[in-house]
């Protein structure tokens, strides 16, 4: 009764959107261009100082390899009792409440995100979903960095990790469905060389499996936004260039279209990939002086605080680091790898410990990305990109309908911060956000909906809010690439000392910082 009452008062639109008779339409294409122009105050959204050209899917030419020979190996890693693929994960169905999931999977439920633990709440009937921005964290790895402190040395459990890795087979099949391309930037991956650390296990493939398992009851079975079979017109996948996300787009492409719903036409699903000078997926690290800078000052301010300077007295001892020294972000990261697979932990540091870890890289990251000029930095370019695919689905029938990003926490942070939305707590493996665009077909309105691990998230009044409501309150967060590259280059001379710096950066990112691209250890972007 007083839901009932409650959707009285506010006339529904407190449970979704209001669908009263709007104004003339306003054209997508015209909103999205607006948003990208440089912002205005009167557009930035509502927060204080710190607030919480679409390129066609590629075709590629079936390779000469057998489907029957395909098939037949995928049946078998399905059938393989160490492969718990899709077909298994969800024999209960809608029966199997969420709450009930997560208490049966204990603590990984906390750190890995399975669709079953929260239902995908379908769009009013009145609305028709055109077009959907999938970004994927990655799934279920082993460590990045090598070591924590002096309490833990990875390279003493280094066969454990491998034996946790998918066979070569395998991911040679992933990629014979699913290339990652151009060739000459997928074949050397940032993270080249440094397997078994850093690599996706079986369970994070499962995991990736089951989400696009998930968007394919949603999007193909349920909403029809994607025919059955996949036509490559429809589809844009794109990942940053390492392994674990090359092979989480993989496998969310096979959840997404098993094997048996490809045809003799279409047997591969072809990921788009770039070279880190133009990667949007990751925040911009010392390739933009002004994001570098202005991350570092964050930085010492979040260290700097009471919450964080605590911690430190208290967990210092117990992971191994000097005085002021402690990396945040290298010991969450492995020590919930160690965690997840029943590895011996150090004394004194037991899940809880790890808990409040997480609790507080979440609040670290949430205090560098709510600050509107890095928020911008990291995430205007990639919003851009949503709008100008929005706006071609309902311009163009062919236009892609689902567009899918896989990256990293370091992905999803600054979005849910630009968004509005994030509350502190650290995305666990295979977290999803989805950006729905819908048409009222009877009024020619559009409605835009945010989801972040299929839980309606409330970016303005309503779940789903009007697209040019929704295009005004991105504005400030969304910018094009010349926008990006002045804003970057700004004329500070302490910028100007940096960008001599960038090039020496950029070759060493990957390569002495385990586990991050930024600009200090503990507010980077770990990858």
């Amino acid at each position: 009764l007083l839901l009932l009452a409650a959707a009285a008062a506010c006339g529904g639109g407190c449970f979704g959107p209001r669908l009263a008779p709007a104004p003339a339409p306003v054209s997508l294409a015209l909103a999205g261009r607006a948003a990208c122009q440089t912002p205005r105050k009167w557009l930035a959204p509502r927060r204080s100082g710190r607030a919480p050209a679409r390129s066609p899917a590629p075709r590629v030419r079936p390779g000469a390899f057998g489907q029957d020979d395909i098939q037949r190996q995928v049946e078998e890693l399905v059938k393989s009792p160490d492969s718990n693929r899709v077909e298994t994960l969800f024999e209960g169905g809608d029966s199997v409440l969420g709450n009930e999931a997560r208490a049966r999977d204990g603590v990984r439920a906390k750190h890995s995100f399975r669709p079953e633990y929260s239902p995908y709440p379908p769009p009013p009937e009145e609305l028709q979903i055109l077009h959907a921005s999938v970004f994927l964290r990655h799934g279920d790895r082993t460590p990045i960095a090598h070591s924590v402190g002096s309490a833990i040395d990875c390279n003493k459990d280094r066969d454990f990790w491998e034996s946790l890795l998918p066979s070569e087979e395998e991911q040679e099949l992933w990629d014979r469905l699913n290339p990652v391309e151009p060739k000459h930037v997928s074949q050397k991956p940032y993270d080249d060389g440094n397997a078994p650390f850093g690599q996706l296990t079986v369970q994070g493939a499962n995991e990736c499996l089951a989400v696009g398992a998930d968007i394919r009851r949603r999007y193909i079975e349920e909403q029809n936004l994607l025919p059955a079979r996949p036509d490559l017109e429809l589809i844009k996948v794109r990942t940053t260039n390492l392994r674990r996300t090359q092979q989480t787009a993989q496998n969310f492409l096979l959840g997404l279209y098993p094997l048996a719903e490809r045809d003799d036409s279409s047997p591969k699903i072809p990921i788009d990939t770039r070279d880190l000078s133009e990667e949007t997926l990751i925040p911009p690290g010392s390739r933009c002086p002004a994001y570098a800078v202005k991350a570092k000052e964050l930085a010492q301010e979040a260290r700097s605080t009471v919450r964080t300077k605590k911690a430190e007295r208290e967990m210092m001892r117990g992971l191994g680091y000097p005085p002021g020294a402690v990396r945040w972000a290298q010991a969450r990261e492995v020590l919930t790898c160690y965690l997840l697979q029943n590895k011996t932990l150090p004394a004194g540091i037991g899940e809880r410990e790890i808990d409040l870890l997480g609790q507080l890289n979440g609040f670290l990251w949430g205090y560098q990305y709510r600050d509107i000029s890095v928020g911008r930095l990291a995430t205007g370019r990639i919003f851009a990109e949503v709008f100008d695919d929005m706006a071609a689905a309902v311009e163009d029938d062919d236009a892609p309908k689902l567009s899918v990003y896989t990256g990293h926490d370091s992905t999803l942070v600054p979005l849910l911060c630009a968004l509005g939305v994030y509350d502190d707590e650290w995305p666990p493996y295979a977290s999803n956000i989805v950006i729905e665009l819908a048409e009222n077909t009877k009024e020619e309105t559009y409605w835009v909906r945010v989801l972040y691990n299929n839980e309606e998230q409330l970016t303005t009044d309503t779940f789903w809010t009007r697209y040019e409501d929704f295009a005004n309150y991105m504005s400030f967060f969304t910018c094009t690439d010349k926008e990006f590259q002045n804003e970057c280059m700004a004329s500070d001379p302490e910028l100007r000392d940096l960008e001599s710096e960038i090039q020496r950066r950029k070759e060493q990112e990957f390569g002495t910082q385990d586990e991050s691209m930024g600009t200090s250890d503990d507010l980077s972007d770990t990858i």
